[in-house]
């Protein structure tokens, strides 16, 4: 069994760089410090600190349990704070995290009673997942769900998406586009295998191999900025987007015979409690967040 305590140990000794800072930090004497750390490599059967005259390194094997490491201390320490302040820890894909999730968590906390902290954590799908996974966060709000066991999901909100085009575009005056003329122009993040590409291509009938690709960017911000530009025309969430149209910084023109939307997905685990915050938060969402 791995000692938690040892586990912390190790984490001060690499953040701090030495066993006296480490000790000094945890507040205990440095013999007991290197004590930890001796039981804890011998409980791995790994040497995980490179001891030098002037600082403590972690090893190879250290480098490659040091992520685990931090990972059991952050379950360890929720686990523990669930039992008394009766917080929530949410987990969400960056584009809800961004447009759609601060003004539902202001009314979900005003209308609580006795709910403690909520803790808001916003990363890519991939990075929600894993923390989801590793009991980082008690629910997660993602844009896709594969329906892995353990795990209970639903749809809390069906999200219009719009095709975006800067002022002045020749799209931009007009009533409708069809989807033929998605063809005709550079879709930012549209390449092949991309959401964009199936997503187009299950509710409109357009091959991804006809898109003319445009640039691939890592944010919402970046497609909302390069679209402005003139580099291209986009696909995007509606909530990303409502203040630049308001403002006509954007234009989202009307596509002909076809409605675009994105399924959102609330996930708890399996094992959560009927009553416990991540279950009202969920039921909170359905009503409130369609």
């Amino acid at each position: 069994m791995i000692d938690l305590e040892q586990v912390r140990t190790y984490v001060a000794i690499v953040e701090a760089g030495s066993f006296q800072g480490a000790a000094t930090r945890l507040g205990i004497a440095q013999p007991t410090a290197s004590q930890h750390m001796r039981k804890l490599e011998e409980t791995l059967g790994h040497r995980l600190i490179e001891r030098t005259r002037a600082q403590a390194v972690p090893t190879a094997e250290g480098a490659r349990f040091l992520p685990f490491a931090r990972t059991l201390l952050r379950v360890a320490d929720r686990a523990q704070a669930s039992l008394t302040d009766g917080g929530l820890a949410i987990g969400a894909a960056s584009n809800i995290g961004v447009y759609l999730l601060q003004p539902l968590v202001s009314a979900f906390r005003s209308g609580a009673r006795g709910l403690g902290p909520i803790d808001i954590r916003i990363g890519s799908n991939l990075e929600t997942v894993r923390r989801l996974e590793e009991a980082e966060i008690d629910i997660a709000l993602m844009e896709w769900w594969d329906a892995r066991p353990g795990f209970d999901a639903a749809v809390w909100r069906d999200e219009p998406l719009v095709v975006i085009v800067p002022r002045g575009h020749r799209w931009a005056d007009r009533k409708w586009i069809d989807k033929t003329t998605l063809l005709e122009e550079p879709l930012i993040g549209g390449e092949p295998g991309t959401g964009t590409a199936r997503l187009l291509q299950d509710r409109l009938g357009i091959d991804p191999a006809r898109l003319k690709a445009g640039l691939q960017l890592g944010s919402t911000e970046a497609v909302k900025q390069a679209v402005r530009a003139g580099l291209g025309v986009s696909v995007t969430l509606m909530s990303a987007v409502r203040e630049e149209i308001a403002a006509g910084h954007l234009v989202a023109p009307r596509l002909r015979n076809g409605r675009l939307s994105k399924q959102l997905f609330s996930i708890v685990p399996d094992h959560a409690p009927p009553q416990g915050p991540a279950r009202t938060f969920d039921a909170f969402l359905r009503q409130a967040g369609g």
